[in-house]
């Protein structure tokens, strides 16, 4: 597929943001700099920029010189604010590895990881503080739904009776709310309208949404090395994700062993194995991937409703599908994408 008009930046713009990244985080002496830039050096697809950028893309932009230069700030405080959590999160979860490599609170401990996150949420809210008013207010507003996802998550740890509800208002704070702000950012530095503005903050969310279920379906059933984290780290953690809970509803219906199971603290790994084994037992993995192909879906809707080309709006589900290939299953098969 030859890239709509404007995709075909992606790469020299990433570039630039990687740039900016280095440039707003940089500090002195080196050995604070060190944990503080960890992530920063050590960075990922970058999925977040992308959603950014090509969702201006999608409405022309950049027009000029000046309009690049603030997609860039943009991303760059975007992406920071996700590493930021990052941080936060691998404290929480007391996480190794992400991304193959020792975490910072593995490598550098728990306070220099605490005080890391702290610094890269500066750096972000004042990288978007550049942009003037509505995105500095976006940023906040994001930032209040991280942490209260995260906060939804944490309080339900270990909870046999967690609702699929309460999952899902968990994620669309941790995960969604930052995709979701990441296209509606895009959109409006692009030049959109209100109502496209929120047609691509709802395309976010909802990808959002699909990200995370089926990031948790491979935190128990990818293949070794896959995810670069532990297997069944969340189970673990006692953080019970959408498969989990649908087995335990089943599980209660029929006086099932998993509730036993999990009330076991801390876990074996003979346990765990033996959570796999029921869960597999059960099929609810097949479920939770089907709610996650619905939120895809409507993802998909919402490229439908934009205000652009229809050949601009599957440049958008492309990049998605060559930037995140393990969500492949997830995606309806080429070409007719967002046909409409």
């Amino acid at each position: 597929m030859a890239p709509w008009p404007g995709f075909d930046r992606l790469a020299s713009d990433l570039t630039r943001v990687r740039a900016s990244m280095a440039t707003v985080t940089a500090i002195e002496p080196a050995a604070v700099e060190r944990p503080f830039t960890h992530y920063v050096q050590h960075q990922g697809r970058l999925f977040r920029p992308v959603l950014t950028l090509t969702s201006a893309y999608l409405f022309g932009a950049p027009r000029s010189t000046s309009e690049r230069e603030r997609l860039v700030a943009a991303c760059t405080g975007l992406e920071l604010i996700h590493l930021a959590t990052l941080c936060h999160d691998d404290i929480c979860d007391q996480a190794a590895t992400r991304r193959g490599r020792p975490t910072v609170h593995a490598a550098f401990g728990t306070e220099a990881a605490l005080v890391s996150g702290d610094y890269l949420l500066a750096c972000g809210t004042s990288a978007l503080a550049t942009l003037g008013g509505r995105p500095a207010r976006l940023a906040g507003d994001t930032l209040r739904e991280l942490c209260r996802g995260q906060q939804l998550e944490m309080v339900d740890r270990y909870d046999v009776a967690r609702t699929e509800e309460a999952y899902l208002s968990a994620i669309s704070g941790k995960t969604a709310a930052l995709m979701s702000a990441a296209t509606r950012l895009g959109a409006a530095l692009g030049g959109a309208s209100e109502a496209d503005q929120d047609t691509m903050a709802a395309f976010g969310h909802s990808l959002g949404l699909a990200f995370q279920i089926w990031d948790d379906v491979l935190d128990i059933w990818a293949p070794p090395g896959v995810t670069g984290k532990p297997p069944v780290k969340d189970i673990e953690n006692g953080v019970y994700t959408l498969p989990v809970i649908y087995a335990l509803r089943e599980s209660w219906r029929h006086g099932g062993e998993l509730p036993r199971v999990l009330k076991q603290r801390p876990a074996t790994p003979d346990e765990l194995d033996e959570v796999v084994r029921l869960l597999g037992e059960l099929g609810v993995r097949e479920r939770a991937v089907a709610v996650a192909r619905h939120h895809v879906d409507e993802a998909l809707a919402a490229t439908r409703r934009v205000d652009c080309p229809p050949e601009a709006a599957t440049a958008l589900v492309e990049v998605a599908r060559r930037l995140l290939p393990e969500i492949e299953p997830l995606l309806p098969t080429r070409p007719d994408t967002v046909s409409r």
